[in-house]
């Protein structure tokens, strides 16, 4: 048998190196080749799923478009965040039950930091404790655990928590990122603005402030959770999966509060009715019973057309405690007239100033300085000043009922001068 010289196994030797660095190198190269191609498939999916997030139909809720509207009350508002308060109250569970299905130490790290900041830092810092104080001081609710929950709110809670605490990191991550931290942003922002329309001051919407400036944040982490779980089958289609059940489930909740805001003042109207209790009892603030027209009345509607002969304008007189009624002061100017219009309120005209007149349906009723008309719902009526100062009716309607029926109507229902 032949033997090698040392010489021949050292080139030997040296090729075989030669080719595993060779190989090596290219294994390296197809490596990177890979990790980038992985990388750049991560971003574009990931912003699939930030646009499919975005246009999702949970952005359409009609409570939404009521706040967007300005047609939610202060006491709307009220009634809502007090049964938000159990959704809110629970919110570190929520981040809890992902954290224990969590298998990366850095992640249950991360979340660690956001679980801190929402329930566990300063008492007075923490996110809680500062929507608690929304609570307390917009809205004087102070005793909190004497909230009566709808059974759609508990419901809701109970379906998110499991969410949470069943699912597997990849469905529990993309739950709480996408569908969760990850609208907050742009969801408070909705509700601010309704909540501004509604009277509320700035200086008390802290916690919603807080959280648009730094829940992008808290979703980044979550994000990332999400996406370090990319390389796993299905992982597109499953984290789309949850944050459309995400978003689903918490329009559903918003569809629900929305349709208890009728049954709610309906049941609060009867019960005011049924019960024989002063509802001045508490009221401190006595520019709640009565209104100074010149530094509280608010313009509600003003409408200008030489062509029909129209010159008015409509104030609304501030009476914030009121259930039903709406007082109304009309303002028309000499020879001029409002348009034909109708609506679903009723409606007692007193005139304060100037002379005219009403026309109700088919018929015309002369009008001066002290009368009092009758407007009844639905009636097409119309008021007109002929004579030579400013004509003033006080009108007082149920629009504070009616408007709750039928939503913000008025706009829809003003008929067009002939």
């Amino acid at each position: 048998m032949a033997t090698l010289k040392s010489s021949t196994l050292t080139k030997v030797s040296q090729l075989l190196e030669n080719d595993n660095a060779q190989q090596a190198n290219a294994e390296a190269q197809i490596t990177t080749a890979n990790k980038i191609k992985n990388q750049s498939d991560i971003v574009s999916e990931l912003d699939r799923l930030n646009k499919f997030v975005k246009n999702h139909s949970f952005w359409n809720n009609r409570m939404f478009k009521a706040c967007l509207a300005g047609e939610l009350s202060k006491s709307d508002f009220a009634y809502i965040f007090a049964q938000y308060y159990l959704y809110s109250k629970n919110f570190t569970c929520y981040i809890a039950g992902v954290m224990a299905n969590c298998d990366k130490d850095y992640f249950r790290a991360k979340l660690t930091q956001n679980l801190w900041e929402e329930g566990g830092k300063d008492c007075e810092l923490s996110h809680a404790q500062i929507f608690r104080n929304f609570l307390h001081k917009t809205f004087n609710i102070n005793d909190l655990d004497k909230i009566n929950y709808d059974e759609f709110t508990v419901k809701f809670v109970e379906t998110y928590l499991n969410k949470c605490i069943k699912s597997n990191p990849v469905p529990g991550s993309a739950w709480l990122s996408l569908g969760t931290e990850g609208i907050v942003s742009r969801m408070y922002e909705i509700m601010v603005q309704g909540m501004l329309q509604a009277g509320i001051p700035n200086d008390e919407l802290e916690f919603f402030h807080i959280h648009i400036a730094c829940d992008d944040e808290h979703a980044e982490t979550l994000a990332d959770l999400m996406c370090s779980y990319s390389d796993r089958s299905d992982w597109f289609k499953t984290c789309q999966r949850a944050a459309d059940e995400a978003l689903t489930l918490r329009a559903q909740f918003f569809e629900d509060l929305y349709d208890n805001l009728d049954k709610r003042l309906e049941r609060s109207i009867l019960q005011s009715i049924e019960v024989p209790k002063s509802l001045a009892t508490g009221i401190i603030d006595l520019s709640m019973l009565k209104s100074d027209r010149e530094a509280q009345a608010k313009e509600i509607y003003r409408n200008k057309k030489a062509k029909f002969n129209i010159d008015f304008a409509v104030d609304r007189l501030s009476f914030p405690a009121t259930q039903v009624l709406d007082p109304r002061i009309i303002k028309i100017l000499p020879g001029k007239n409002n348009e034909k219009h109708r609506h679903a309120h009723e409606a007692v005209f007193y005139i304060i100033q100037g002379s005219g007149l009403v026309s109700i349906d088919n018929h015309s009723i002369e009008i001066t300085s002290g009368d009092t008309v009758f407007i009844p719902r639905w009636c097409t009526h119309q008021s007109q000043n002929t004579g030579d100062v400013e004509m003033n009716i006080l009108a007082v309607t149920d629009f504070g009922l009616t408007s709750k029926v039928l939503g913000n109507y008025e706009q829809k229902t003003r008929l067009k001068s002939r």
